[in-house]
């Protein structure tokens, strides 16, 4: 008896020890998700570099996208833009012609858009729109409101930041199949004190659900609406800074502001692709580690529609200089780092329905 006594307090031990574990689990996780604590995961070989590209010029930024193909504009040469394959082995180079050439542009921007590109100047306003079989484009915008970006969403809508009389930041959507009238999203951006600085951030969209994704440069929030600039929902991600730590000065001289020190950045540059928000943050988490920051720069995964932190993982270096901007892609993050363009292959604990456990 007292043999058998002694085997079902051991199995009662067993399931109350294994019961704990269980709820230490479901509690660290349910922590991690709704109560924001600021603690990264580092699953292992989360993204895998697998090509690399010499572009030679640092002037190169991420134009879009179609199929198999990346198309980058280049700062340096406004209307040349280059193809490249999802590998990164082929290369082509294209120079747009513009049909009407009388407009005073200063520093253009491409878009491309399956088999069409944009050629926009925020600060005229004007908008190109052309065919990627001839890269010929003909003038469809050149008055209106001036605008600092400028997304796609889908074959008649482009999402714009536009730039009010005050300064201010104001998201809209532009249909221009039909008055070319902008539709405003008034409620999207939240002022905190100036409108201007403390809603700087990067817009995206995600053609699948023809919506729009706003992301803040200097706080944790980010904010998805659809393409009549309605709201749909806020986000956050896992770090604590929700206001804005920008202290800003006037300068009568040039009629404007200016930062009175450096402003504490929060994310500072994003991708958005297939409900994932993937963002390049400066705010190191607890527990990690120094030499980790000084050799690489880390990408937070976000699963929006659920506002889910999934986990995250680290860009190396290139020379000593740290990665510029990103774009993902079907599986796929292209980083831009100097001049080079590196492919990272990424798990699929990304897309499953929950979050990969933290890996040893």
């Amino acid at each position: 008896m007292r043999f058998k006594a002694k085997c079902i307090w051991l199995v009662l031990l067993s399931v109350v020890a294994v019961s704990a574990i269980v709820l230490t689990f479901r509690f660290s996780e349910e922590t991690m998700h709704y109560h924001n604590r600021f603690t990264r995961r580092f699953p292992q070989h989360t993204a895998e570099k697998v090509a690399t590209a010499d572009l030679r010029f640092n002037s190169y930024y991420f134009a879009g996208y179609e199929g198999d193909r990346i198309y980058l504009g280049n700062t340096t040469a406004p209307l040349q833009i280059m193809e490249i394959d999802s590998g990164l082995q082929s290369k082509k180079v294209y120079h747009i012609e513009l049909y009407e050439k009388d407009l005073p542009f200063q520093a253009p921007r491409i878009r491309v858009d399956g088999n069409r590109f944009y050629v926009f100047e925020g600060n005229a306003p004007y908008i190109y729109r052309g065919s990627t079989h001839n890269w010929k484009a003909h003038r469809m915008l050149q008055s209106g409101r001036y605008f600092s970006q400028f997304e796609p969403v889908d074959s008649s809508h482009i999402a714009l930041r536009y730039i009010q009389d005050n300064g201010e930041s104001l998201i809209g959507i532009l249909n221009v199949s039909d008055t070319m009238q902008p539709s405003f999203g008034y409620e999207i951006l939240e002022k905190q004190f100036d409108g201007i600085f403390d809603t700087d951030g990067s817009l995206h969209t995600d053609k699948t659900n023809q919506q729009l994704l706003y992301v803040y440069r200097y706080r944790n929030q980010y904010i998805l609406a659809d393409k009549e600039a309605k709201v749909i929902s806020r986000g956050n991600t896992i770090d604590t800074i929700s206001r804005a730590q920008v202290n800003i000065i006037a300068v009568p001289s040039h009629k404007k502001k200016t930062f009175s020190k450096p402003p504490l950045i929060v994310n500072k540059s994003s991708t958005y692709y297939g409900g994932l928000l993937f963002v390049n943050s400066l705010l190191p988490g607890r527990y990690e580690d120094a030499a980790l920051w000084q050799s690489s720069s880390i990408v937070d995964v976000y699963e929006v529609s659920s506002d889910s932190y999934r986990s995250s993982f680290a860009i190396a270096d290139v020379h000593g200089k740290k990665m510029r901007s990103m774009l993902a892609v079907a599986g796929r993050l292209y980083v831009l780092t100097d001049n080079q363009l590196d492919c990272y292959m990424l798990r699929d604990h990304l897309t499953q329905s929950r979050p990969a456990a933290t890996q040893h």
